[in-house]
């Protein structure tokens, strides 16, 4: 049995890495912390992490939750050939073997998924201090990749710490991660942002953690928790339970619609909510054409983002995203043939980044062009550490950029 302290929890992972641990490993924090009827579950192969979650998995409910993360609607077919074919039907192992000579999806996709909710889950318990009841009579078949590997602690440690810092970023307003939102009486009536309109109602009740409702809708939590900030900043739910039963004692006041001010259009910003948060792909006209480079563009200041997109729009398609997490977002599900990255960034930034793009596989050759204000040898170099491709000082005149981004990501002509 591990003991681990509160934000201690890595250390507990790195010794099981180090002892070679294989089996299942039940996390239980102290009680009450989080009100968890059931420990939280670790599944190590040789010390490295191949499972996180709060039951242990099996191959059906394991392969219909794959099927789900990548939309396929072909997984109940898989799944009935799997039951007829699979002598081991305790093998998630097999199961994914099988399910990658059909092509339904290739390790890289699978281990991406779970990289992901490893760090969700240990996210939820990273804050408190607790102990690890070890099993090494418990044989869970899940591992990666041809060699059979997992994750190590070194592996996620980078973006996990990440992750943390963001979090703390956040801690004035949202003070954890399962912190539980409360709807503010009077936001019934003064709510005007669409997405909030629909989503305070259906889904923050009081009851549900930050956590549970990212789960419910399929986002990150910490994208979720940026939302969540402006709604707070527009007094219209809170993370303190006090402030909620006391906005319940005041009356409500009837709220005549009438069209707002300039000062209050401003305040409110309706159509910000959304584009602030999720930092949407904007594509050019002909952002249709095949043949065009895809170009993520990855700064916090909209006159840069704005300033590049009319630079380079007309020759190549270009997404645009405000933050490290957005960027990783963009990389996973669009196809990208370079990335322009400015160095000054809050919470991530760009150094960091492209650190963490350069260590996952696919994208180890993805030119990487970074921009900066600042210009000196210092930076180029620790640009160049991190595995930039090239280095550009802001403010980056037009052909200056168009020259580079034709060099990395040449434009094909179609005949």
């Amino acid at each position: 049995m591990l003991h681990f302290k509160p934000k201690q929890l890595g250390d507990s992972i790195l010794e099981l890495q180090h002892s070679n641990f294989s089996g299942v490993a039940y996390v239980e924090l102290l009680p009450n912390v989080l009100q968890k009827k059931h420990p939280t579950v670790l599944v190590l192969h040789n010390g490295e992490l191949t499972y996180c979650g709060f039951s242990l998995p099996d191959p059906t409910n394991f392969s219909k939750a794959l099927g789900q993360q990548f939309d396929l609607e072909i997984m109940a077919t898989a799944l009935q050939l799997a039951q007829k074919r699979i002598d081991d039907q305790t093998s998630i192992r097999k199961y994914l073997e099988l399910f990658i000579r059909l092509k339904l999806f290739a390790w890289d996709d699978i281990e991406r998924y779970m990289r992901k909710q490893v760090i969700l889950t240990l996210e939820q318990i990273f804050p408190y201090a607790g102990k690890i009841v070890l099993n090494r009579s418990v044989a869970v078949d899940l591992t990666y990749g041809d060699d059979g590997h997992g994750f190590t602690w070194d592996q996620l440690e980078l973006e996990f710490m990440q992750r943390q810092q963001v979090w703390a970023s956040l801690a004035d307003v949202i003070p954890a991660a399962n912190a539980i939102p409360y709807q503010l009486n009077h936001s019934r009536q003064t709510i005007t942002d669409d997405w909030a309109k629909q989503h305070v109602p259906q889904w923050i009740d009081g009851q549900r953690t930050l956590y549970d409702i990212a789960h419910h809708i399929n986002l990150d939590p910490l994208e979720l928790a940026h939302k969540y900030r402006k709604l707070v900043q527009m007094d219209w739910i809170t993370f303190e339970q006090e402030k909620y039963l006391a906005a319940l004692q005041k009356p409500q006041k009837t709220v005549i619609n009438q069209p707002p001010t300039t000062n209050e259009s401003q305040k409110v910003n309706v159509n910000s909510l959304e584009k602030s948060t999720h930092s949407p792909a904007i594509p050019t006209a002909n952002a249709v054409a095949e043949n065009r480079p895809t170009i993520l563009s990855v700064d916090d200041s909209l006159v840069v983002q704005t300033m590049i997109k009319r630079a380079i729009g007309e020759q190549y398609n270009v997404l645009l995203a405000s933050n490290a997490m957005d960027a990783l977002s963009l990389l996973n599900k669009e196809k990208i043939e370079l990335m322009l990255l400015d160095v000054t960034m809050p919470d991530i930034d760009g150094l960091e980044l492209c650190r963490t793009v350069r260590s996952i596989g696919r994208f180890r050759d993805l030119p990487i062009v970074m921009l900066t204000a600042k210009d000196g040898m210092f930076n180029k170099i620790r640009g160049q550490i991190v595995g930039s491709t090239h280095y550009l000082t802001k403010p980056v005149d037009r052909p200056k950029l168009l020259e580079v981004l034709t060099k990395y990501a040449p434009i094909t002509v179609m005949s």
